[in-house]
């Protein structure tokens, strides 16, 4: 079954990668963007420019986990043939190991316990 992302979700998130490529776009052509409007360089560009790859790092980084974050559902379901196991969006959290044993009990699977060797 598709959950899909609210439209608002889906807009911020396209928002925050028009900000990571602005940002880049600073930190790789911000000397040029500068001179063109004929504006000092702020200092946080400078200082973004002294290291470039960690710079871009960064933004990459936390852009695409703000992004992520943005696009989650929580949908995470589990079926055997056409009988929902568990649903993480009606019991809002995700099943632990006992959670599924007895879901999963509930369909007639029955899982091997584990024996000494």
């Amino acid at each position: 079954m598709p959950y899909p992302v609210p439209t608002y979700k889906q807009y911020a998130s396209n928002a925050v990668f028009a900000v990571q490529i602005s940002l880049w776009a600073l930190l790789f052509l911000g000397d040029a963007i500068f001179e063109a409007l004929k504006v000092p360089k702020p200092e946080i560009v400078t200082s973004a420019q002294g290291n470039r790859m960690m710079s871009f790092m960064g933004v990459w980084l936390v852009g695409n986990m703000v992004s992520a974050q943005l696009l989650n559902t929580g949908a995470f379901e589990i079926q055997h043939g056409d009988q929902l196991v568990w649903s993480s969006l009606e019991m809002q959290r995700l099943p632990n190991m006992a959670d599924l044993v007895q879901a999963f009990a509930t369909t007639g699977v029955e899982f091997l316990q584990k024996t000494e060797v």
